[in-house]
This record gives structure tokens, sequence and C-alpha cells, in this order.
């Protein structure tokens, strides 16, 4: 008896476990999902690419010397500011002189003999030459008259026709002293002459040219920020003797991936800091993007990079070159948009972006387009209001009309 009562109540349990798990069921269907949303908010927005660079002067020399000689006076040590012109070094001028000297000398005796040479001139040939120019001048004067005589039947016609004769022959003799006067030897010496004189100038002219090698001055302004000058004194051609630097003017270069820096322009602005600034934050803005790209080694291998260089605008004292420096460059700007967090933002697999805004419990779908974005939101634009409370995190689960309860997160 006792089973049997034992039996019937397990039942009755088992059924009412049955009954309560169908009854639970039936209920869960009438449960919401809980979803997070934040409100679209109407705002100014900035975006902003960062990087890091190396701070380095606009300007930078190093003076070298054409020749090489002893320094006779040095002006300047390192660490000193210069101005563009001055004077950093003398170097002797004792061989450069003579050298000069020499070649005055030289041009002189050349001179000289030039003269000589036209003094002495080619007297033979010019004796001759005269001589010709007589005997012609007096044959055209004789037939002349005898022309007119024979005109008026004074002389006969064979008369006048040696003295036409004579005229012709006297005229070529005249024309072959010329020639031999031209083409003489002592012409050739006086063109000669000439060249050499004028080689001499050119090596004149050289020399005082390059005595202003000797006198090393800077060729801008800034600051000596290192010397190379040999114990010895001597300054060796073409070495390295010290390093000007405009540290008053100072640039940072950075190489910028591909894809920001194509949303760099000349003339964005740029925040700029740096743990060796002391705290200090200093503005700058983009004066160069660079026309082409660059391979350079990465964390995963070659890469591409596009040289960006930003002019600092109020250097001071704690900015030196060879510095790193953080830098915010500030590309777009828009005020009073409406915008939202990235994360509600929902990209379809065809690229198409939707977000879910949730009105009275009730989920409205909303395709959107995107704009600039800055470090934790971004612009949206699309049939949508301000206030409206989109749905954070959606998956591909929620749909246009499901039912919600929202947890509002701010």
């Amino acid at each position: 008896m006792k089973k049997k009562i034992f039996i019937i109540v397990l039942g009755v349990v088992a059924l009412a476990a049955i009954i309560g798990k169908i009854m639970l069921t039936k209920g869960n269907k009438d449960i919401q999902p809980m979803v997070q949303t934040t409100p679209i908010k109407r705002e100014n927005i900035e975006s902003h690419i960062q990087s890091t660079g190396k701070i380095f002067s606009m300007d930078k020399r190093d003076i070298t010397s054409d020749v090489e000689e002893k320094i006779e006076k040095m002006y300047v040590q390192k660490g000193d500011k210069v101005e563009k012109g001055q004077i950093l070094m003398k170097l002797e001028e004792t061989n450069i002189r003579y050298k000069i000297k020499d070649a005055r000398l030289r041009l002189t005796m050349e001179e000289e003999s030039l003269r000589q040479l036209e003094r002495e001139g080619n007297t033979e040939l010019e004796i001759n030459l005269s001589n010709a120019r007589i005997k012609y001048e007096d044959a055209k004067n004789t037939y002349e008259r005898n022309k007119k005589l024979y005109e008026e039947n004074v002389i006969p016609k064979v008369e006048l026709d040696k003295s036409k004769d004579d005229m012709d022959q006297t005229y070529n003799e005249y024309v072959l002293a010329e020639e031999k006067l031209k083409n003489s030897n002592h012409e050739n010496q006086i063109t000669i002459q000439r060249q050499k004189i004028e080689l001499a100038k050119l090596d004149l002219e050289k020399l005082e040219k390059d005595i202003e090698k000797y006198t090393i001055k800077s060729p801008i302004t800034g600051t000596i920020v290192d010397t190379n000058i040999s114990e010895s004194g001597i300054v060796e051609s073409h070495r390295n003797l010290m390093s000007i630097q405009d540290i008053d003017n100072l640039e940072i270069i950075v190489d910028m991936n591909e894809y920001d820096a194509s949303k760099i322009e000349v003339d964005d602005p740029v925040e700029i800091k740096g743990d060796s600034f002391e705290g200090k934050i200093y503005t700058g803005r983009v004066k160069y993007v660079g026309s082409i790209a660059k391979q350079v080694d990465g964390s995963q291998g070659k890469e591409s990079v596009v040289e960006i260089k930003i002019e600092i605008e109020n250097v001071d004292e704690y900015l030196k070159p060879g510095f790193s420096a953080k830098v915010d460059i500030l590309t777009e700007k828009k005020d009073d948009v409406l915008t939202l967090p990235y994360e509600a933002i929902f990209t379809k697999k065809g690229g198409e972006k939707t977000i879910y805004v949730v009105k009275d419990g009730i989920v409205k779908e909303y395709t959107v387009n995107t704009g600039i974005g800055s470090d934790f939101s971004i612009e949206i634009i699309g049939d949508i209001n301000e206030n409206d409370e989109v749905i954070l995190n959606p998956t591909e689960d929620i749909k246009d009309g499901d039912q919600v309860m929202t947890d509002q997160v701010m």
C-alpha cells in the first residue's frame, strides 16, 4: 500500500515538473532581450593623426676648404653663434700671394714683348709695300693724264695703252706686297704674343679669385655644433672642418604610413610634445608632404611611408636637433555635426553601414554614411535625429522590428 502511494506521489511530482517546464518555456517567449544604447550627439568633431618623428635643423652646412694650407687664425669655436658671411678662419696666404706676384710679373713681361714686336715691325716688307703703293699711284695719275690727252688728240693711242698696262702692272705689284706683309711671320708672332698675354691674364685672374678661398666664411646664420681641426693646424682639401646648424629654425621629419599620409595637407596645424621638453607643448604646421613613397623596414617587413616635414613655430632653448617628438596633426574639423561611437556602426558584408535606433522598445534599422572621425566617435550622415537611442555593438542577429529592452550608456 505504501509502495503504491509512493509511486502515485512520485508521478504527481514528475507531472508537476513537466508542467512547470512547459510554463517556463512559454514564459521565456515573452522575455525581451536587453541591449545597450547611446544617444546620437550633436557636437564639434576633429580628426587627428598621431606619430613620432625627429627634430632637425632647417639649414645645416658642413664647412670645407678647397685648398690645403696652414691655419693662420681661428675666429670661432664650438658653440659660437655666427652670422652669414662672418669670418670663421683665415689660412696662411704667403704661397698664394707669391704666385699672384709671379703671375703679375709674367703678364708684364709678355706685354713688353708685344710692344717690342710692334715697334720692330716688318721693315723691309713695309718699305716694299710703301714703294709699291707710290709706283701704283704714279702710274694711275699718268694713265688719267694720258687719257685726257688722247681724247684731245695730243698723244697716240699706243701711248695711252702703254700707260694703262703700266698702271695694271703696278697695281698687281702693290697687292702682292700687301699680301706678303699680311702673311709674314712677324704678324704671326704678334698674334701668338697677344694670345700669351690673354693666357697670362687668365692665370692672374684665377689666382686673385683663389685667394678668397683662404678666408673661410659662414654660409648661413647659425651655431657651430662641431669642429674637426687637425692638431697640426694644417687644413686638408675638401675635409670637413666644422658643422653649422640653424638651431633657431627647426623642423620635425616624420615617416608616415601611406594611409595616414594621404589625409595630410600642407598647413595642417600640429601639436608637438616630447619627453625632453619638460612638459611643454609646442605648435607647428605641416610644410611639406612627400610626392613619392619610400620603402622602409617595418615590424612586419617592408612598408611604404611618405616623408612629412613640420615647421615648429615657437622654438626655444629646450628644443634641440636630434630630439624625438610626438606630433598630433589636425587633418580635418567640423562643427555642429551628428556623431556616434564607432561601436554603434554595423557594416554589412557588402560594405553598407547601418545603425539600429530603438524607439518605444522597437528596433528601427537606418542606412547611414560616415564622415570624419575622432579618436572615439565618428560623424554620421543620414535620416536620423539628435538624441535618437542607438544600439551599441549590434550583431547580425538584430533585425528591424525587434522588441528590446534598453540600458542607456552615456
